[in-house]
């Protein structure tokens, strides 16, 4: 019996079955009658291949584009499709609150921006939706609201509240309340913390261009650290002071002056203590102790309660680093939507003193499950960041540098596409990847010059950025949603935007609708439209930590996106985009007499 003559069920479970997305539409194309089963299942089909696929990510119900989106950026970050560019604000920028001030202090360092993002679909295609982009510049905030699809539109803010700003003044916490938290569709609500410990509520309004005060979250006088917010019904605001305290906040209620409904309080004071949202009712603090440098606790409403302790005795750390040096945790990050994740808070990353980062599971009886190394780069590292749900990111305390780091254990593919994820018990190691998937352990440097117009309205007497490549720490990072393919990423004085997307989807026969759907803002020529400034990026692929011989070599772009037959095809072959360029042959490291 021939495939065609097959009845329509078995044709649609042999879809199912089917690895790809571009599988799916080659099988399509077989014949009218597959064609007309297929077309006919489109929209389950897609939504299968999603669900599947891609475990975990919330998508709109556009599958078929969802499906196209999400392959898109599994294909480009399996071959390292990555675009650089620094955001540049535009000269038309809509300023709110005080438009001149005077600054009382001459800062030696740019600003260290806290970032936060979130896109959401407002319209029938996947194409038409919005994305909101905060950050702090000091003691400035600066958003844009970007609409995509049939009716664009670009829309830049510039807030400030201080007249006399110093460095007590600098934001050091900022985030965007997403729309279920039921704000109107033109105004933005954010909180935000300054340092000298007066974190806000204001709504923004994009189209009157004016601003409200909302709520006020009292600190005690206490020196702001940084802050954390889990979105929700009804979200919950950390705040991490530099003596050592953390405070909670209900964010959802209606008083004007909100006290906090717990605190976290330690036994002596302690700067360098580390808190983070895991969940909604979970929380993790690094305390800076021997016995229980990392302590998970369950928020409750009548009291937060230890459930958790993770030592440094417990990590199997090499004596010669000393515990110092370990118990310095510096970024965790959750990963909720990893597809083994389980109950929220459950599953996190922790970056140690040792500059490697941990993996913890609270269902499972060790203390760590797996460990991601760099055996490359000593730096610090500021920054921690689920990306997708099979990778995350690290930012380095020097060299503006990305890691990339592999999380998948049975996940999805583009080059190897896997089948649904067995269920793993709860003492089973979550995530090892020895080899069987195909990945790039990857580091990129975003060392490129920033452009003269890099701090355009930032007009403080607070120093400019010397005229040479960036050289620092990568101090945020934020990603719009789990479908994104964007991440914006903070350095000292301003913010560096990476695309991951693939030089042959962008340029070649689906262009439009990559131009459409993903909509990267480049012209016809691959230019930013918008005027942030593109640069090419170089990076290198890490050895294993246990191989001591391997020399990483360092790979560089091509500025142009014009490329010959023969090098698309090398590299297609090869596994890399097309922007890479070629490594030269290795040259004899021994004397040879002829």
């Amino acid at each position: 019996m021939r495939l065609s003559d097959l009845p329509s069920e078995i044709i649609c479970n042999i879809a199912l079955h089917i690895p790809t997305a571009n599988g799916i539409t080659r099988l399509a194309q077989t014949c009218r009658r597959i064609y007309n089963i297929i077309s006919a299942e489109e929209s389950w089909l897609f939504r299968a291949f999603v669900q599947t696929k891609f475990p975990a990510i919330n998508t709109p119900p556009f599958w078929k584009d969802a499906a196209c989106a999400l392959t898109s950026r599994s294909r480009a970050v399996d071959r390292l499709g990555v675009i650089g560019r620094f955001v540049i604000l535009p000269k038309s920028i809509t300023r709110i609150g005080i438009q001149e001030e005077t600054r009382q202090d001459n800062p030696t360092m740019g600003y260290r921006p806290p970032i936060d993002s979130y896109e959401t679909w407002n319209g029938q295609s996947w194409a038409d939706r919005k994305e909101v982009l905060a950050w702090g510049a000091g003691e400035k905030l600066l958003m844009r609201s970007k609409q995509s699809g049939k009716q664009p539109r670009d829309d830049w803010i510039l807030f400030n509240d201080v007249d006399e700003p110093s460095s007590h003044e600098d934001i050091l916490g900022l985030h965007v309340l997403q729309p279920e938290h039921g704000k109107e569709a033109d105004i933005e609500n954010v909180i935000f913390g300054r340092r000298q410990g007066d974190i806000r509520h204001i709504a923004l309004s994009i189209t009157d261009a004016s601003y409200e005060y909302k709520k006020t979250f009292r600190t005690e006088g206490l020196e702001l650290d940084e802050t954390d917010l889990m979105h929700g019904s009804n979200p919950i605001l950390c705040a991490q002071f530099l003596q050592g305290s953390t405070a909670l906040y209900h964010t959802g209620t209606d008083a004007e002056d909100v006290q906090p409904f717990a605190w976290i309080r330690p036994d002596r004071s302690s700067r360098g203590r580390k808190a983070k949202l895991l969940s909604s009712s979970r929380i993790a603090v690094a305390t800076m102790d021997d016995k229980n440098s990392l302590v998970i606790s369950r928020i409750a409403q009548d009291g937060i309660f230890t459930e958790d302790t993770i030592g440094i005795s417990s990590l199997d750390v090499d004596d010669k680093l000393g515990h110092y040096t370990c118990q310095a945790i510096s970024a965790i990050a959750p990963l909720n939507n990893h597809p083994l994740a389980g109950s929220p808070g459950d599953v996190f990353l922790a970056a140690w003193g040792d500059r490697a980062v941990r993996l913890h599971d609270l269902r499972s009886p060790r203390s760590y499950e797996t460990t991601y190394e760099d055996p490359t780069d000593d730096n610090f590292i500021y920054s921690v960041r689920a990306f997708g749900h099979d990778r995350f990111l690290v930012g380095s305390g020097g060299n503006a540098l990305i890691k990339l780091f592999d999380l998948r254990c049975t996940s999805y593919s583009y080059l190897e596409a896997q089948g649904p994820r067995p269920k793993a018990p709860s003492n089973a190691p979550i995530a090892h990847n020895h080899g069987q998937y195909p990945s790039k352990d990857f580091n990129i440097f975003l060392s490129a010059q920033p452009p003269a117009v890099f701090h355009r309205h930032i007009t403080s007497r607070r120093r400019r950025v010397a005229a040479y490549p960036y050289r620092g720490p990568i101090y945020s990072m934020s990603v719009p949603s789990a479908s994104s393919p964007t991440v914006y990423t903070g350095v000292a004085g301003g913010l560096i935007r990476l695309d991951f997307a693939s030089t042959d989807d962008l340029t070649g026969p689906a262009k439009e609708w990559y131009d459409c759907n993903l909509n990267l803002g480049f012209d016809a020529e691959m230019k930013p439209a918008d005027g942030s400034s593109f640069f090419t990026v170089a990076g290198y692929e890490r050895p294993d930590p246990r191989d001591l011989t391997t020399t990483s070599k360092l790979r560089k772009q091509h500025g142009s996106w014009n490329f010959e037959l023969d090098g698309v095809r090398r590299n297609v072959v090869t596994g890399w985009d097309h922007r890479w360029e070629a490594l030269e042959k290795p040259g004899a490291w021994r004397r040879q007499d002829g």
